[in-house]
């Protein structure tokens, strides 16, 4: 069943898939708005399964759900899928950043799941399709953290660079200062760096946000990740 205030009754794509981004961006509030946002967008795919809007959000609730999900074989088949999904998106429009964004996130969750050894061959395409979003759209802020994260995650030998991962991330800050994962993985840069100074301003920043641009990642993951390394910090002093 769906949760109450969702309307089931509803035949618009578009009103579909706007309440499922809301409880897809919102599901801190409820542990079953994950859910709910997935069964309102397979309902729109099966009124129309070329709607744009339902597609990027039908790869990113797949991602969501391998985030949550424990057992590394699930997890891998809900990124395999997110990413078909995103590989749809491209070919029905090939101007979209959506689907290469949601593409480039999916593959690199698979990578993070095999193992940074195993996935290596995998950095070109991701890199790709992160530029492609930015060509698309050069104020896309998840794409700068997205390519930014690639270069910070990377071992040297491999192409990592703190530098260009640094850059990366404040360009997507200048674009969207309330998108809580970029100031987060900034201050893990800054610490790789061994700036403790500049970590511990992003993350009291992070900290303050009044209005994240994606709740539930602040309320979940971005706020509790912050506050741990804001005590890793001072414990070094």
């Amino acid at each position: 069943m769906l949760l109450p205030g969702v309307n089931a009754t509803l035949t618009n794509v578009d009103s579909l898939c706007n309440q499922a981004e809301y409880l897809l961006f919102n599901h801190h509030l409820h542990p079953a708005y994950l859910d709910s946002a997935y069964r309102l967008l397979a309902c729109a795919r099966q009124l129309n399964p070329r709607h744009e809007k339902c597609l990027y959000l039908w790869s990113r609730v797949h991602t969501q759900q391998g985030e949550n999900t424990p057992s590394k074989n699930e997890r891998l088949r809900l990124f395999e899928r997110a990413r078909a999904i995103a590989e749809t998106l491209q070919m029905l429009n090939p101007h979209n950043p959506h689907g290469y964004m949601w593409w480039a996130v999916a593959q690199g969750r698979i990578g993070q799941t095999r193992g940074v050894l195993n996935s290596l061959f995998m950095v070109p395409d991701i890199k790709r399709a992160f530029n492609r979003v930015l060509e698309l759209d050069p104020e896309y802020p998840a794409a700068y953290d997205g390519l930014g994260v690639v270069y910070y995650e990377l071992p040297g030998w491999a192409g990592g660079d703190l530098k260009k991962a640094e850059y990366l991330l404040i360009q997507g800050l200048k674009y969207d200062p309330n998108y809580t994962v970029i100031r987060l993985d900034l201050a893990r840069v800054y610490l790789k760096q061994g700036r403790r100074e500049h970590a511990r301003e992003q993350l009291k920043l992070l900290l303050k946000t009044a209005c994240p641009t994606c709740p539930a990642d602040f309320y979940l993951e971005d706020r509790p990740a912050a506050e741990k390394l804001l005590q890793e910090i001072e414990r070094r002093k």
